[in-house]
């Protein structure tokens, strides 16, 4: 007898790197797993047929970089993000820099039926006691850090910066338990620039790491740009069966426009913005770039995030004492072409993935940007699913997403050709978000198996992932 199928996707333009599938054909769905990918399925043995003619089908967005949650977080505003990206469509994120019970508590309020993993992000005196942890106090850190539910760890050094030994330390003792380590470049020797890009090879020394939007390096900040782009190319193949890496594609950027007493910028990241523009590195500074419009503030409204800018960007940064989130645009195009399209001589990309840096902050355009890159004809529609899918998935070790392989978990991603925009999206089957309407909720928590207690215990779905299958620790054993 004919198998069945509870979903049918039919006519869309199939794009899976993993198969080399690059062709209109029809996707069948049974139990929320890819059932069958054929040229075409009989309508009688579809419960549904969802008309997908003319639109292109991969697999689901896996964004590498988005940010759900956080230690620093006390409004849960961050919790809009899971709708966000979900309208966006993505289908499973990477919280870089959360909290693990800030996550799972956006998720039951706000969740969008995405897969979510996290990683804490290191804030002395919030989520870590010491200014400069060394690995006793790190391998305790990320001990704890795994059994609440995150799956690593976050240096913050555009933030809050560790000296390069401490540093060191934090990624020896994450490697240890073979725990997700990401870095946002930075240390208390120098900044978040190329500069501080320059350390990561000794810093890291025979670890594994995760280097965090490779973009933030290259704004032609030490020397022209596209230097930048080549000189960060050249860090990374030093490193290359050692990092993961990944850029985003928005042209505005992240901070925090926070002030000392002495009215001068606390934060590295706000202190380049403000130099990128020739602007005073202080409130002073601060003020006239937001009032001029070169900045914006971040502000609900309407359920999700939104960047206002002007006398109005002026009020909320001071009525949160200067610790407001903030938004510059400083993130050249031409990096973001190169960092997303070069590779090397095997054809392998040198960048791994297009993510977002998003979430609920107002730039989730992963997707868009990068069928940008395929109608310029600097990406294929098989390489821009590479990036958006595939390589991600490896990434994380989900080895059972980022292709449409039989039995592989129905994430899905579709995308409407003329506006590269994504317009459905489903995950194990089930749309989470449709015609940009999120109509998922919940989600699926991603934790190690450390974490598995606390999991089942929270109420939330949840999956336990094994990351020395992931890219990040591949022949680490």
């Amino acid at each position: 007898m004919p198998q069945r199928f509870n979903l049918v996707l039919r006519g869309g333009h199939v794009v899976d790197p993993a198969n080399g599938t690059d062709a209109r054909m029809d996707v069948g769905l049974r139990l929320g797993k890819i059932a069958l990918v054929a040229e075409r399925i009989d309508d009688e043995l579809a419960d549904d047929i969802i008309d997908v003619i003319g639109k292109i089908v991969m697999p689901g967005h896996i964004d590498t970089h988005a940010h759900l949650s956080g230690p620093f977080d006390q409004s849960g505003t961050r919790a809009y993000g899971h709708v966000m990206l979900a309208k966006s469509g993505t289908t499973t994120a990477l919280d870089l820099a959360g909290e693990p019970g800030a996550l799972a508590e956006g998720m039951k309020r706000k969740g969008a039926g995405m897969n979510v993993a996290t990683i804490l992000g290191l804030v002395p005196h919030t989520t870590i006691k010491e200014d400069d942890p060394g690995i006793g106090t790190m391998r305790d850190v990320v001990s704890d850090a795994l059994e609440r539910g995150s799956i690593g760890v976050k240096l913050l050094g555009g933030y809050h910066p560790f000296t390069p030994e401490s540093t060191s330390q934090v990624i020896a003792a994450a490697n240890e338990q073979l725990a997700w380590v990401a870095f946002h470049v930075g240390s208390k020797d120098s900044g978040s620039d190329l500069i501080g890009l320059r350390e990561v090879p000794e810093i890291t020394g025979n670890g594994r790491l995760h280097v965090a939007h490779i973009n933030s390096y290259c704004r032609g900040l030490v020397m022209d740009n596209l230097e930048e782009c080549n000189e960060a190319f050249e860090i990374i193949e030093s490193k290359r069966s050692q990092f993961v890496t990944e850029a985003y594609l928005a042209q505005v950027n992240g901070t925090n426009g926070k002030c000392d007493e002495d009215g001068n910028l606390v934060y590295n990241v706000a202190q380049n913005c403000m130099r990128a523009r020739g602007y005073a590195t202080t409130d002073a500074g601060m003020r006239q770039a937001l009032l001029d419009g070169y900045g914006g503030a971040l502000t609900e409204r309407g359920g999700r995030i939104v960047i206002v800018t002007g006398e109005e960007a002026v009020r909320i940064w001071e009525e949160k004492s200067t610790d407001a989130s903030l938004s510059f645009p400083v993130n050249p195009a031409t990096s973001a072409f190169s960092l997303t399209t070069a590779k090397y001589d095997d054809g392998e990309f040198r960048v791994d993935a297009v993510s977002t840096d998003g979430g609920s902050l107002p730039r989730n355009v992963a997707i868009e940007r990068t069928m940008a890159l395929v109608d310029f004809g600097a990406l294929s529609l098989l390489e821009a699913a590479t990036k958006l899918t595939y390589t991600p998935s490896r990434m994380l070790g989900l080895l059972n997403k980022g292709h449409f392989s039989e039995g592989a978990d129905g994430d899905i991603t579709v995308i409407n050709r003329e506006t590269g925009k994504a317009t459905l999206s489903l995950v194990n089957g089930e749309p989470i978000m449709i015609n940009g309407r999120v109509v998922g909720n919940g989600g699926t928590w991603l934790v190690k198996s450390e974490a598995e207690k606390t999991a089942a215990s929270s109420g939330l779905p949840y999956q336990v992932i094994d990351l020395e299958q992931s890219k990040l620790y591949a022949g680490w054993r």
